[in-house]
């Protein structure tokens, strides 16, 4: 069942290239995750803690924490955000702490157009003392090393009240820094994404949202999930994620054959308790490998409205 600390042992000295992206099931609550262009988006002050503990029963299976805040200027022609996360893999660990400015344009009286840009800075670390090794004379307790570099992301979000559509690129920095020779820490790498959605409203008790997410890094595999959720008497949300890779416009030949390229599916509930105050779970389970070995993912949320004093009438906070 220790799989990954002894993986990480044998790479601490020729460490890892590039930083994988924070994995979350919930962006589909919050897009400030993935695009800096989704602040101010639903118009009122909104606080989202998320933790997520993936591959239950590996040692060292990654563990993530995001605080994400954001909201509107009084013209609400101004959105702001800020985004914390904390991610640990083993003896890796990253923090990253990013602030989000979107201009918002409005193209009508049911849609706005977004412009969003974020930065800020990632701390990388790698603790020895979490590794094992499998000669036991060698001890790495003593290794620590440490790397802090600035973030940048860019974004676009185009809302109507009935569906959306973004574009946005994270690491946007990643090709400014020299690769370390001794690759003691991480590398972080540029990714690319495209989210969409709609809503359809089949009455006043229950309405359908499909969404999408394509992920790309130039890599590897085009990674896509496939949501479909379905909103009761505007209180509680239930659905379900598809997680997969596709070999597209994957260009590296370095990449390992034979490789499974299904991911995951994931369930999801959303329950808003009151007006102000929603909670959120969702269980991921592998379709690869991975199942034999570990007992799923496990995401909690809690989402707080912390003020209502602006409206709009595109306001439709439970869209995306």
């Amino acid at each position: 069942m220790g799989i990954l600390v002894p993986l990480l042992s044998i790479s601490c000295i020729s460490w890892v290239k590039a930083q994988q992206a924070v994995q979350f099931s919930q962006y589909v609550f919050n897009g400030l995750i993935l695009n800096p262009a989704y602040a101010g988006y639903k118009e009122q002050t909104n606080a989202h803690l998320i933790y997520r503990s993936q591959w239950i029963g590996l040692q060292g299976a990654p563990t993530t924490v995001s605080f994400t805040l954001d909201g509107v200027s009084h013209s609400a022609n101004h959105g702001f955000g800020l985004e914390i996360v904390d991610d640990k893999l083993g003896a890796q660990s990253n923090l990253q702490a990013d602030l989000s400015y979107a201009y918002r344009l409005n193209i009508n009286e049911v849609s706005r157009l977004s412009f969003g840009v974020s930065a800020g800075i990632t701390q990388y670390k790698l603790d020895g003392s979490g590794l094992n090794t499998y000669d036991p004379t060698e001890n790495l307790a003593s290794l620590v090393k440490n790397n802090t570099r600035p973030d940048l992301s860019a974004g676009l979000f185009y809302a109507t009240d009935r569906y959306f559509i973004g574009l946005s690129a994270t690491g946007l920095l990643s090709n400014s820094f020299t690769q370390n020779p001794n690759f003691y820490v991480i590398q972080p790498t540029r990714y690319f994404y495209l989210t969409w959605g709609a809503l359809f409203n089949f009455n006043d008790d229950l309405s359908m949202k499909p969404s999408l997410l394509l992920k790309e890094d130039f890599k590897g595999p085009l990674n896509a999930d496939f949501n479909l959720f379905f909103l009761f008497h505007e209180k509680l949300w239930v659905g379900g994620s598809y997680r997969a890779g596709y070999n597209i416009l994957n260009t590296n030949p370095q990449l390992q054959a034979g490789l499974s390229l299904q991911d995951a599916g994931s369930f999801m509930v959303e329950y808003y308790v009151n007006p102000t105050l929603r909670i959120g779970y969702s269980y991921d389970y592998s379709f690869n490998s991975l199942q034999t070995v570990s007992g799923g993912s496990h995401e909690l949320s809690i989402g707080l409205q912390l003020s209502n004093w602006y409206h709009h009438r595109l306001e439709n906070p439970r869209l995306f």
